[in-house]
């Protein structure tokens, strides 16, 4: 089997791939839980559309490099993440020299400037590294030095402008990832827009807009097992709780009296759903991916 497809292959089920009906067509993948990249050289395909074929390629870097020359010997400790773009060049990173942090609400576009990094050999280009040098002279420490470089900081999660294309057309896309001081790279969500030649929203999920930082809903849902998981850190513990199917149709409903519930759906069909909560005038909303 093709390494690329078994990689997905493996990966897929811990995605959820959701597609909005605004005139906009966002198709969102939020990879639950967060992909953790680590390690030296260990890669992750990112397949934007889910057809198997990966556009881009997100690497984890953690090296040692010594050298001795007469009597020094140079030591280079690298830690960092980068991106790469498939070897067909048909997808492109917004960058202006360095890989572009995307602001949320940011708008990615034909406009923006991209590169396309796929030299033979290369690691792409740098989202965040830094470098550990030193110089000992017969043993001896002799000199030190200590750079980071990249847009993306240490505890910072951040946007990564795309653009691919995809039956001799452009799309245009996003990630969002955080990078960990230790190099590693956590893989968090990502979209992008199903209209060819249209723009997408940094952040933009089809319903709204992920945020950089967590978003501040007094409700969170996720899927555990076959549960869904609601958890009301609001101060109005009555809440009620409906299921539909993309269709509209309401599929079953609950009262919520617990700060945190979970809901059996293993009998119900596996599919795309929307699970709605009410509290008084207030509602939220979330699509779910059932197994």
């Amino acid at each position: 089997m093709n390494p690329k497809l078994k990689k997905y292959l493996a990966l897929a089920g811990s995605v959820t791939t959701v597609v909005s009906n605004a005139d906009a067509q966002v198709v969102y993948t939020d990879v639950n839980p967060d992909y953790l990249l680590t390690g030296n050289l260990n890669t992750y395909d990112l397949d934007l559309n889910n057809d198997g074929v990966s556009e881009f390629s997100l690497m984890s870097i953690d090296t040692l490099i010594n050298y001795v020359s007469s009597s020094y010997t140079y030591i280079n400790n690298v830690r960092g993440a980068a991106i790469n773009n498939s070897s067909n060049s048909n997808s492109w990173v917004m960058s202006s020299f360095n890989v572009s942090n995307m602001q949320q609400g940011a708008l990615i576009s034909s406009a923006a400037q991209f590169g396309n990094y796929t030299s033979s050999g290369s690691i792409g280009s740098a989202l965040g590294a830094t470098f550990d040098y030193s110089i000992l002279q017969n043993g001896a420490p002799f000199y030190t030095s200590n750079s980071f470089f990249g847009n993306f900081n240490p505890n910072e999660q951040g946007i990564l402008g795309l653009r691919f294309s995809l039956n001799n057309n452009l799309h245009y896309g996003w990630a969002r990832v955080e990078y960990l001081p230790d190099g590693s790279l956590s893989i968090k969500d990502y979209a992008y827009e199903a209209m060819p030649d249209t723009p997408i929203t940094a952040g933009d999920n089809g319903t709204g807009l992920v945020g950089v930082h967590e978003q501040l809903n007094a409700v969170t849902i996720s899927m555990l097992n076959n549960n869904i998981r609601i958890e009301n850190k609001g101060a109005n513990d009555d809440c009620l709780m409906v299921l539909t199917n993309i269709s509209g149709q309401q599929i079953l409903d609950k009262q919520l009296g617990n700060k945190i519930e979970l809901i059996d759906v293993s009998e119900i069909s596996s599919g795309i759903y929307f699970v709605k909560v009410i509290s008084g005038q207030e509602s939220y909303v979330k699509k779910v991916y059932i197994k």
